[in-house]
């Protein structure tokens, strides 16, 4: 496959008004096929304060990514025949879920039915500087009393029910080194990341510390990116704490999608890697398989995941011929998910808009953003941004009435809304878009955009 200069072209145009919207430090991004990189860019600064350039090689935390990675150092311990996907995980490790069977197929596929137990939050926050929770969580002895004393929180029965649960994959981390005999980080390495030639890509601090192109992390206040450190910790290496460079992760994509080979390195049987990547449960947006989201885009199964560790933030995909890895090193509004995507598209040659329908979406709702006035102005109502919706507050000299609006379509065709009222009833709301401007209408009002 090769990439034409305009799609190269709008790959970049991409990419940078995402930065400059917003004020993301540096990006990196490759595209690959079955063969190998096809273009692999680095775009703005890896560290702003020497101004150092981000490239193509820079080490980024790449966080929930490396799910696949944990689920891929499980699948070759079943190949060995250690244990099998359908094994309680208390076989092996000291949890009791409350008397639930809870097999390494549920805590692979986040259907475990626990829901989030807030270890990975907790301990992004206080690494950072940003929060303490006053949870004890100093190792793995706190973990374990953390997770054993959650059973009340349990929400479903094993198997019916996804719920992200970012402490599965530390146990999944903690069953390879059970069964291995060696620490999670160096199984990975000896195992799947020197077979991959990934040879830069690191759980330890001291090795990317060293490291001569290594991302800044930045936490994006209101008033721009602020330096902050790396929070990796031990108890998240599974779940999501891998550094890598887009390059480095091109061989993990290029492997995927080749069958579990890597220039004759075979890491993992064709079927038990196909396994991985199977719908195994249902979610908003998709299914999960074993450490990877799976959907459908552009008419093909699209096999990808995205992570984030708070100031660095990934998204990772493959279908049949193509493979996308984005880095950044901040979280910005606009997750690298949809952006990926949208590379995708353009680099098949498409409208990524029609494609990705965030873009789309968010569009028309942006149209709408402003002040709406009544005949003379003597009623007045902003209409603001809200996550995925719309706000609207009506400006009284003596209270401030505010509404949800929520879109009756998911692309706002016909602009039309509802607003929940207190009383449980759903008020019309409508806005007329024509040549001539934007009308809205909202119980007995009409109002004028200005």
């Amino acid at each position: 496959m090769t990439l034409s200069e305009g799609s190269k072209d709008k790959i970049d145009k991409l990419i940078t008004d995402w930065m400059v919207e917003d004020k993301i430090p540096g990006v990196s991004v490759s595209v690959v096929d079955k063969n190998g990189i096809v273009y692999s860019q680095g775009y703005g600064s890896r560290q702003l304060k020497d101004n150092l350039a981000a490239t193509e090689d820079t080490l980024y935390g790449i966080g929930s990514c490396t799910k696949s990675f944990a689920a891929l150092a499980v699948m070759q311990l079943v190949e060995r025949g250690l244990l099998d996907t359908d094994d309680p995980v208390s076989k092996y490790l000291p949890v009791d879920f409350g008397g639930q069977r809870v097999t390494v197929h549920h805590l692979l596929t986040h259907s475990s039915g626990i829901p989030s137990l807030a270890v990975s939050e907790l301990l992004i926050d206080r690494l950072i500087g940003m929060d303490e929770r006053g949870t004890p969580m100093g190792g793995l002895r706190d973990f374990y009393r953390h997770v054993n004393g959650a059973a009340d929180e349990i929400a479903a029965e094993p198997g019916h029910r996804f719920f992200y649960f970012n402490s599965g994959y530390t146990l999944l981390g903690e069953l390879v080194r059970e069964l291995s005999g060696v620490p999670f980080e160096d199984y990975v390495v000896k195992n799947i990341l020197e077979p991959l030639k990934m040879s830069r890509s690191t759980f330890r601090k001291e090795d990317f510390e060293n490291d001569s192109d290594v991302m800044t992390p930045y936490f994006m206040h209101e008033d721009g990116p602020k330096p902050t450190t790396i929070p990796l910790r031990e108890l998240g290496y599974a779940p999501g704490g891998l550094m890598s460079s887009v390059n480095e992760l091109a061989n993990y994509l290029v492997m995927n999608m080749n069958g579990g080979t890597f220039e004759g390195n075979k890491l993992l049987d064709r079927k038990s890697l196909s396994s991985m990547h199977e719908p195994y449960i249902d979610r908003p947006g998709g299914a999960y398989g074993y450490g990877w989201s799976v959907d459908e885009f552009m008419g093909e199964k699209f096999v990808g995941h995205g992570g984030s560790i708070a100031v660095s933030t990934a998204y990772m995909g493959f279908t049949g011929d193509m493979g996308m890895a984005l880095l950044v090193n901040t979280a910005p509004s606009t997750s690298p998910q949809q952006i990926a995507r949208a590379c995708f598209s353009v680099a098949k040659g498409r409208d990524h808009k029609a494609d990705v329908p965030y873009f789309l979406r968010r569009e028309r709702l942006r149209r709408l953003v402003g002040e709406y006035h009544s005949y003379r102005g003597l009623k007045k109502t902003k209409v603001e941004p809200l996550g995925g919706i719309l706000k609207l507050t009506f400006l009284e000299r003596l209270e401030q009435e505010t509404y949800a609006l929520v879109p009756e379509q998911k692309l706002l065709e016909g602009y039309r809304f509802h607003a929940p009222m207190a009383d449980g009833t759903m008020e019309p709301v409508v806005f007329d878009v024509n040549d001539d401007g934007i009308d809205l209408y909202i119980g007995r009002w009409r109002l004028h955009k200005k």
